[in-house]
């Protein structure tokens, strides 16, 4: 083997700055009033666990495995899948989601061996594994650190109460936006909170998007945003927004006002770290993400707290020249700012591909682009760099492989989790109800060049499928019919991102068998009713809820 944990930057569990003791032992009667989660995170620190992995439980089983490691198992990147049988899932980070091909086909051939030939793509740009054992994990690490996606690159990090994987656009570096790389940045950032012992205890999961310019992606939802910023003098550098995030209470990210220059940015991503580390809630899991503090303290606070730990004042930001657009992707073939390149925006309803797929892929990108692959927070992907005469070649190998290279609007915008085919949480089909229901809506809907729908379903009230910022978001539950307990949705409406960003609105429970015709009446109302080029959102915000349920 070639991993040795103690790379973890000293792997030593150090005093935070509010006095929590770094042993058990010190605590006295404190510890009763300890969550579990704090509880072990203090024993031991969580990612220390793929010693006892590699060195215990891959040679002792599944049975052998502690309840309180199993939960640390989450920083490593593993989770048990449904049913709780002996089997997992593990997540890998790729920094930015750029993949080099060569990683490309390690973990393709990793999902062959050991994980039923499927790894998913995640909204956070990472890779998803299923069916994976305690036995097979020293292998698949050995695979692994082959393609530097190994320990402290790949899945230190993946999970847990820590920095997870950093997200940016995957356009970054060709498109004419941009007005700062944040390549260089992400890369330090990723491996630094990856590695740093001091920063492996925060109150919660903490998600990170790294960005060349403002609208470069879904800043409204991050716990932390960078985003490139070009002033009036010509100097380029950071927004930041701090406090966002979705789950079952959602917040919009709140911006702190400032100029951070690119000398700066690290050292401000760790004082915000750092005080979200000192100052988080950790007396419930519920209520720990730093949505909450921010919330509580404001903007201004915040601010002023994270200059106290910098020991210096900000440069306040200058006033946005433009509106913030809401994210979308870009499918098919588009120009680069690299003249004769253009770049192939390929769907994948809920960030599902073989194998297989993923070797075509590899080829593809290795003949046609530049050898890399760029994942997308909307489950897809990118093969940039493609010389304008292969583009043709390109988008009919792709089709080749099974993909939709001309994408309908409702097509390109569906996003689903993992559901309940491996999550404990689910309580609905996601992944495969979404293929089904954007196949049928294609078939039974028009839809003009100028449409664009994002549908998310969830298989929980979490939003991993992150059904809040949708145009119509499904939220999975469970309703007895006949005394039966039977698949239904949640139905949402209205949500948008940008400067003119809200959260959706629960608006009727209906029955899974109907999704499909309840989503056509919706959108074919709204095709024919709207005012002028009117969005989705708007059409929502100007009708009350009992006007919206007639629409079912």
């Amino acid at each position: 083997m070639s991993v040795d944990p103690t790379n973890l930057r000293a792997a030593k569990l150090k005093f935070v700055e509010d006095g929590r003791p770094a042993t058990l032992a010190a605590l006295g009667d404190e510890r009763a009033n300890l969550t579990r989660n704090e509880r072990i995170k203090i024993e031991k620190l969580p990612p220390l666990v793929w010693k006892d992995i590699v060195e215990n439980y891959a040679k002792n089983g599944f049975s052998s495995i502690s309840e309180d490691d199993m939960e640390r198992f989450k920083w490593v990147g593993v989770y048990q899948q449904r049913p709780k049988d002996g089997y997992f899932m593990m997540r890998i980070k790729v920094a930015g989601g750029i993949a080099p091909t060569n990683q490309i086909r390690g973990f393709a051939s990793v999902a062959r061996k050991y994980a039923d030939s499927i790894a998913d793509i995640t909204t956070r740009q990472a890779i998803q594994l299923h069916w994976l054992t305690i036995e097979n994990m020293p292998a698949i690490t050995d695979e692994l650190e082959k393609i530097d996606l190994g320990v402290n690159k790949g899945f230190f990090g993946a999970c847990g109460d820590v920095t997870r994987n950093i997200v940016t656009s995957p356009l970054t570096g060709i498109e004419p936006e941009q007005v700062i790389d944040p390549i260089p940045f992400l890369e330090e950032a990723n491996y630094f909170f990856s590695t740093a012992p001091e920063y492996a205890d925060l109150p919660r999961k903490f998600k990170v998007a790294i960005l060349g310019h403002r609208n470069g992606g879904q800043v409204e939802i991050n716990d932390l945003s960078f985003y490139g910023v070009k002033r009036s003098d010509g100097s380029t550098g950071y927004g930041v927004m701090v406090g966002g995030g979705l789950s079952t209470e959602p917040h919009i990210a709140q911006d702190l006002g400032v100029f951070v220059q690119p000398g700066q940015a690290m050292k401000v991503f760790e004082a915000v770290v750092q005080t979200y580390r000192d100052f988080g809630y950790r007396k419930s899991r519920k209520h720990a993400r730093i949505k909450y503090l921010v919330a509580d303290w404001g903007a201004e606070k915040f601010r002023a707290e994270i200059e106290k730990v910098l020991g210096y004042t900000l440069q306040n930001a200058e006033a946005p020249l433009e509106p913030l657009s809401g994210y979308e992707d870009h499918y098919g073939a588009h120009a680069q700012v690299q003249e004769g390149l253009s770049y192939i925006g390929v769907p994948v309803i809920g960030g599902r591909i073989t194998s297989d797929q993923w070797d075509g892929i590899a080829d593809i990108a290795d003949e046609y682009g530049s050898g890399e692959v760029r994942f997308t927070v909307m489950q897809s992907f990118y093969i940039p760099n493609v010389k304008n005469e292969n583009v043709a070649t390109v988008l009919q190998k792709v089709a080749a492989l099974g993909f939709n290279v001309a994408p309908s609007p409702l097509y390109s915008g569906m996003v689903a989790c993992t559901g309940i085919q491996y999550c404990n949480l689910a309580v609905a089909e996601t992944k495969n109800r979404a293929k089904d229901v954007a196949l049928w809506l294609d078939e039974n809907v028009k839809f003009s060049e100028a449409e664009h729908f994002r549908v998310n379903i969830n298989g929980c009230p979490n939003s991993c499928g992150q059904h809040w910022i949708a145009d119509i978001g499904l939220q999975g539950c469970q309703k007895k019919v006949d005394g039966v307990l039977k698949e239904h949705f949640d139905v949402f409406l209205g949500g948008a991102l940008g400067s003119d960003a809200r959260f959706n609105r629960r608006i009727k429970r209906i029955d899974g068998d109907v999704v499909e015709v309840t989503l056509k009446k919706i959108i074919e109302t709204y095709q024919q009713t709207r005012r002028g080029d009117e969005s989705f959102a708007k059409f929502v915000e100007r009708q009350t809820d009992e006007e919206l349920e007639l629409l079912f």
